[in-house]
């Protein structure tokens, strides 16, 4: 028993670490945290959006889209959702002409508001298009699914930053902010959002899976446990297809033989089974959602081309690798940290073909090393394959292996 109290120790301050740095979320050029959101700053119109009618406040910012599945209260014309809308969730629900509100008197507490004209699928689907087309600035929409304890603010912030620092991409960042706990860290923070409301979400987007079919290019970028939202949308969406040009799997809380060979029965050339096999019974500890089998195929059957980008000095990952102790390493271990190991598991040409690792072992800094999804490494990979012949293929295994400091 001497050997638990450690244990439990570095498992708390793991998680602990994975839900702060997930709750950072919004990373400068320099991955540098931003500050400011209730220092007043000027309206941000660049984009051409409407003056809102509704409440007024100081320091607003603006971006032209969001999907989130937090709850919503209407207000005018308008709907809010913020720090402390309530649990409930209804499917995912589309905002056009969105502003961020940092305070109000009356608000309480971290009293910031995210207001949004509430569409329906079809018409944010046109809005978007409409959005690439029009603006000669833009041409390539890039979806962003956050990771745990991520409020709606820091998933706002995400596009609004990205849009400040980076708008030379061409990319037009439109944020989902899924509900998870944001107000605690620790392992409750971690355990419920992945045991309740992760898996939801996932199977929410799955449902509205047709908000993704445009006829724009389009990505996506997922963080940390927004992996595991994003691999139940591809395991539960029906008539699959691929919508995305590129995933990018970004310090990925996810199993570390996604792309495995024993995981991903259907992707090998010699089993005509396309199905999904049932959990073991030896893991029914471990939610079915986890254990379920071809999860990795599942993701390349919406992705034109999957990017693993890992550091093994990922530490927030560690809380993973804690409390999913016993159950084996390729489950236990995150993608996210051990992507040589990773790699080393995806044998069947079917994966090498459309999955390419990058190690920024050598790139990202800082003590946790987890929240670098926004940093201009990050920022440099995903426009490197933002054109159409870049996603169709991965570069050949010497390129990718030279350019992230590795000689094979």
């Amino acid at each position: 028993m001497m050997f638990m109290k450690p244990a439990a120790l570095l498992a708390a301050t793991a998680t602990a670490s994975l839900a702060a740095a997930d709750s950072v979320g919004v990373r400068s050029a320099g991955n540098h945290v931003f500050e400011g959101f209730e220092s007043g700053l000027e309206v941000h119109d660049k984009n051409g959006l409407r003056v809102s009618e509704g409440t007024a406040c100081t320091g607003e910012q603006r971006i032209p889209f969001m999907m989130t599945n937090v709850e919503l209260t209407a207000e005018g014309d308008e709907h809010y959702f913020g720090f402390h809308s309530g649990s409930g969730t209804d499917g995912f629900q589309f905002l056009k002409n969105v502003r961020y509100c940092p305070a109000h008197w009356s608000w309480g507490w971290n009293p910031y508001r995210v207001y949004g004209e509430v569409v329906s699928l079809d018409e944010f689907k046109n809005a978007v298009e409409e959005e690439i087309n029009l603006n000669p600035a833009l041409n390539h929409v890039l979806y962003n699914i956050h990771g745990v304890s991520t409020d709606p603010k820091g998933s706002f912030a995400g596009s609004y930053n990205f849009d400040e620092f980076f708008q030379a991409t061409g990319y037009l960042v439109i944020p989902i902010s899924w509900r998870s706990i944001w107000n605690t860290v620790g392992f409750a923070a971690y355990e419920i959002s992945r045991n309740s409301y992760a898996p939801p979400a996932g199977l929410e987007l799955a449902a509205q899976f047709d908000v993704f079919k445009s006829s724009v290019p389009t990505s996506l970028m997922a963080h940390s446990m927004g992996n595991y939202v994003t691999r139940m949308l591809a395991q539960n969406a029906v008539n699959l297809e691929v919508v995305f040009e590129n995933f990018f799997m970004v310090a990925a809380d996810a199993r570390m033989d996604m792309f495995g060979t024993e995981f991903n029965p259907a992707a090998r050339w010699d089993t005509a089974a396309k199905g999904y096999a049932a959990a073991a019974d030896a893991y029914l500890e471990i939610p079915d959602s986890e254990l379920r089998e071809n999860g990795g195929y599942a993701i390349t059957q919406i992705a034109g081309h999957v990017h693993v980008v890992w550091n093994s000095g990922d530490n927030a990952l560690l809380s993973r690798q804690i409390f999913q102790d016993g159950w084996g390493s390729n489950i236990r271990n995150a993608l996210g940290k051990n992507g040589d190991q990773s790699e080393e598991l995806t044998t069947l040409p079917y994966f090498k073909d459309r999955v390419t690792y990058h190690d920024f072992s050598p790139l990202v800094g800082g003590a946790i090393e987890h929240s670098y999804q926004w940093g201009e490494y990050a920022v440099e990979l995903y426009v490197e394959y933002k054109s159409g012949d870049n996603a169709a293929a991965a570069p050949p295994r010497s390129q990718s292996s030279a350019k992230n400091g590795e000689m094979n």
